[in-house]
């Protein structure tokens, strides 16, 4: 039997980790191979997997903890979803916040289900956000979630700089010489996930790969992991509005944009504020990043 290709997708809030999975399955079941996704967060509202329905792809979920903590659901999604869909190759993005996957996550799949499965790490980055992050000597966040964003991309097999159409082509050129040079030894891919072509070099390198070999063990000071995880604020909460108009999407729509000022207004940089609008025949989802210029 072939291997089933089981792509985790890690990295940093807001990094563009769903739109480029989105993108890249579309594509693959375009091809008539057979995907699945997996998607993980911290709470119990799962924008992304409503959003990842919303395109017909099948999809698991891990909820109400990351991967390392709920292992045994992560097990039971890639079961599931090569039982009933017959999946060939599986995306499993991970909670914005993790780090250590290798050890707590890549290594058990490959030790407990030995030759059935080739993985790739992909770890994700704003490049507008790492670049300031190696300009600014590492000191963008506070230091014990620096620490976790440090953590995030040295385990990578691949790094992807994403969101390059944000930047001018100076800006890019200077980016790509600072990445490069910082993460030698590295495969460092450069992406715009809005654009299919750009997607799919992501795929082919991900499907060269072919790595069912465990992987080195980052060494991990549990204490400052835990404290950056602490410093985040999280909030996860389903609200309904009603309106006899019919324009309860629309409020909820300039509701989602008043939030965000507020929290703009009050000094706080995003990692990611995502919302699902739904009005019971359409769906769609709002997402806000606030970064430091470079």
């Amino acid at each position: 039997m072939d291997k089933v290709k089981l792509f985790f997708v890690g990295g940093f809030l807001g990094s563009g980790k769903t739109t480029a999975i989105v993108q890249a399955a579309r594509h693959l079941l375009e091809q008539g191979q057979k995907v699945g996704v997996i998607t993980n967060d911290q709470g119990a509202q799962q924008v992304d997997t409503q959003f990842i329905k919303a395109h017909r792809i099948p999809s698991g979920e891990v909820t109400n903890g990351c991967f390392c903590c709920r292992y045994d659901e992560l097990e039971k999604n890639m079961e599931s979803l090569q039982k009933l869909e017959q999946t060939e190759v599986i995306f499993a993005e991970s909670v914005g916040t993790c780090t250590d996957l290798a050890a707590t996550v890549v290594n058990p799949v490959l030790s407990f289900n030995p030759g059935r499965y080739d993985i790739v790490l992909s770890i994700y980055a704003d490049i507008r956000l790492l670049v300031k992050f190696l300009q600014d000597g590492r000191s963008v966040f506070y230091d014990n979630v620096s620490y976790i964003y440090e953590k995030q991309l040295r385990e990578a097999d691949i790094i992807v700089a994403n969101k390059v159409d944000l930047l001018s082509e100076k800006q890019l050129d200077m980016a790509r010489k600072l990445i490069r040079s910082a993460y030698r030894g590295k495969l460092v891919l450069f992406q715009n996930s809005l654009l299919e072509d750009s997607v799919q070099r992501w795929l082919a390198a991900c499907f060269i790969i072919n790595n069912s070999s465990l992987r080195p063990s980052l060494e991990i000071d549990y204490a400052i992991y835990g404290a950056g995880e602490a410093e985040l604020a999280w909030l996860d909460e389903e609200i309904g509005i009603v309106a006899d108009d019919n324009s309860a999407a629309t409020a909820a729509q300039i509701l989602c944009r008043k939030l965000y000022d507020k929290i703009i207004g009050g000094g706080h940089l995003i990692g990611h504020l995502k919302f699902l609008v739904d009005d019971g025949e359409k769906q769609k989802k709002i997402s806000f990043t606030s970064l430091p210029a470079i």
